[in-house]
């Protein structure tokens, strides 16, 4: 049954994110043309090309650094509308655990996060090639790589990583649960949110500072991360479960 949740979840996404994905590329292709004709014309500049490159520039730099947040802003608005709204009276008589409803936004969810971030890849590397850059990307990503192969980085990274989106994410689910079951305050939601979150950066930033004093290695430091968001995914992972199976509260 997973599966078919999975199969469900996919296809709502694509729906949405296709246009986004589009919308994204159709702004990058502008940028980029734009920055070839800016390159064809030599001194001779146009006050229209110029006042057109900003504009498309500054919508290229906020749709790139708004795009990996609304995969999941999306994913936590998929998820209390499907299991608190009005959608969860149908929802909830399914055949299925909310525990697999819950795994399979969470997967969903993260393969989205990860297609963005090749989206905007694809995106920056298309920009580089058009202003004659792409040499310097390609070196700095092989740089980085072979830096984290030599140091025995990637599995420590990838860890981390995961788990603390898993965090972040299961988070936001915890927060959507329990302001269900206040009536459904958006408001007071989003704060609760951003506090938990901001809770969550001064907390990796306290905790990373003084294992770093006290002598412990990148690796160590990105392995106790990794344990550490895997705990608090856990938890919050519990938490929901519990909420939905005890405390429902649909609007």
């Amino acid at each position: 049954m997973l599966k078919k949740l999975l199969k469900y979840e996919f296809i709502y996404l694509s729906k949405d994110f296709t246009r986004i994905y589009i919308t994204y590329g159709a702004s990058v292709a502008i940028f980029s043309l734009l920055l070839l004709i800016n390159q064809g014309t030599g001194s001779v500049v146009s006050s229209a090309l110029v006042t057109l490159l900003a504009i498309f520039g500054i919508v290229y730099y906020i749709f790139t650094a708004l795009l990996a947040f609304m995969t999941i802003s999306h994913n936590v608005r998929r998820f209390k509308k499907n299991m608190f709204s009005h959608e969860g009276y149908l929802t909830n008589t399914l055949p299925v655990t909310p525990a697999q409803h819950v795994i399979a936004k969470v997967i969903a969810g993260a393969v989205n996060y990860v297609l963005s971030f090749v989206v905007i890849y694809v995106g920056l590397l298309v920009i580089s090639i058009c202003t004659g850059h792409a040499d310097s990307i390609r070196n700095m990503m092989d740089i980085f790589f072979e830096a984290l192969d030599n140091f025995g980085l990637i599995l420590p990274l990838f860890l981390s990583l995961a788990t603390g989106f898993l965090a972040v994410l299961l988070c936001c689910y915890l927060v959507t649960a329990l302001g269900s079951m206040q009536g459904g305050s958006k408001g007071g939601s989003t704060v609760l949110a951003v506090l938990i979150i901001i809770g969550y950066m001064l907390l990796y930033s306290t905790i990373s500072s003084a294992l770093y004093s006290n002598g412990v290695s990148t690796e160590g430091v990105m392995y106790f991360f990794a344990f550490f968001f895997a705990a608090c995914a856990g938890i919050e992972f519990a938490l929901v479960i519990h909420i939905i199976k005890n405390d429902l509260n649909l609007q």
